[in-house]
């Protein structure tokens, strides 16, 4: 009897072992899920259940891959200045730059990094580390474009006896880097005016059809902590369009996967606790539609396909100082066809439920948290069951309840 109980025992656990693991691969066993993250402030990454330190005794942020999963930029130090690159293989880093590690991005099909450090903008192959190229100067914010082939950038308004000067958006492609003549203006933001007022822009975001790009029109940095203007901008520069005042949150707009639909998390005011509400809006004609319903806000969401989308939600709350009276967020399903919403966490005065991200083969990967301890959390392959993945990552960045867990999470999405 001892026996055949032992025997059984046995049979669960390894029942078990293959229940845990499915939550843990990406479309294919051959192909687990793989994500660097930061916890007590040096760089980790998991891949399937094997977790590895890839930094000791130092400070980072930020964690981004390569479009191979190769490499991983992050920035370094508490003011997030200097950019370094790590090869996953071998474990060694290297410095980039002193002053790059607030603003850099990969390039989307091959092992390049663009970064500004001031107001220049540099670019920097892996196979020749020593080598940085500057791009363009006077430069304020930029994106690569989908294929590669060149940047859309911002220039730098500056501030004249009779006003700011006008942002233009320029088009650089890489067979012009520092020829200024050969770059082209793509559209020039309007004048300071009553309903619109910029001094820089965010990143730039291409629908999926590569017909539009979204980005926030940016005021000066006391006005855009409460109210930016998103707007958006055909690929060929003939129409431009403003959409909606919201706050200074590269993660609150999103294209959908496919198609040219929009989402957004709209409302003024820095704080997160009022006047968030998801909207939805089709280009080039379409309407935005408000999903929260009246007395809610939102943290963040995600795209899951082109019909429903996730989002972090909690009840509205006038804002207090206290992080014990803030309400935690949930994960609710939204409909975006019939407005059906479904719960899929439930609501608790011990943790809460933040930053839904959707990952391969169906999976969804979020953050719970008690604003102390954080794990992340995956369910399996077209299954309900969620999982704890990695326990005790940092605290991501809080801004008055808005937490960007970008700068100590990142999972790699093979494009």
């Amino acid at each position: 009897m001892r026996a055949f109980r032992n025997t059984i025992l046995a049979m669960l656990a390894v029942l078990l072992i293959i229940t845990s693991s499915t939550a843990i691969y990406a479309e294919n066993p051959s192909e687990p899920l793989k994500a660097a993250f930061v916890r007590s402030g040096d760089l980790w990454m998991k891949a399937g259940n094997n977790e590895r330190q890839l930094t000791r005794g130092v400070y980072i942020l930020n964690p981004k891959w390569s479009y191979d999963g190769q490499w991983i930029a992050y920035s370094k130090g508490e003011n997030e200045q200097e950019l370094w690159l790590l090869q996953v293989q071998t474990g060694q880093s290297h410095l980039v730059a002193q002053e790059g590690g607030r603003s850099f991005q990969w390039q989307p099909n091959r092992n390049s990094l663009a970064f500004l450090t001031s107001s220049q903008l540099n670019w920097i192959d892996s196979d020749e580390l020593a080598k940085p190229k500057k791009i363009a100067e006077d430069i304020g914010n930029f994106s690569w474009y989908p294929d590669g082939s060149g940047f859309l950038v911002s220039t730098e308004a500056k501030l004249l006896d009779n006003g700011w000067t006008p942002i233009r958006i320029v088009k650089i492609p890489l067979t012009a880097i520092a020829d200024p003549n050969r770059f082209e203006t793509l559209y020039v933001l309007p004048k300071q005016s009553d309903d619109f007022f910029a001094v820089a822009t965010s990143i730039f975001k291409w629908s999926a059809n590569g017909r539009w790009i979204a980005f926030l029109a940016k005021p000066t940095a006391s006005l855009s902590a409460d109210g930016n203007t998103l707007c958006v901008l055909s690929a060929d520069g003939s129409v431009f369009k403003t959409i909606d005042q919201m706050v200074n949150n590269e993660q609150w707009y999103e294209w959908a996967s496919k198609d040219e639909t929009l989402g957004f998390i709209e409302g003024i005011g820095r704080e997160a606790t009022t006047n968030k509400h998801l909207k939805v809006m089709r280009f080039p004609a379409g309407k935005s539609v408000s999903y929260t319903p009246k007395g809610y806000v939102e943290h963040s969401f995600t795209w899951r396909g082109l019909r429903d989308i996730v989002t972090s939600r909690s009840k509205e709350a006038e804002w207090s100082i206290d992080p014990a009276k803030r309400q935690f967020p949930y994960l609710v399903n939204v409909k975006l066809k019939s407005h059906q919403e479904k719960q899929l966490t439930q609501p608790s005065d011990t943790y809460g439920d933040f930053n839904p991200i959707s990952l391969p083969s169906h999976q969804l990967a979020w953050i719970r948290s008690n604003r102390s301890y954080s794990n992340v959390v995956v369910t399996g392959p077209l299954s309900k069951k969620a999982e704890t993945w990695i326990e005790n990552i940092d605290l991501g960045a809080n801004y008055y309840e808005q937490r960007n867990w970008n700068t100590v999470l990142s999972f790699y999405i093979r494009k």
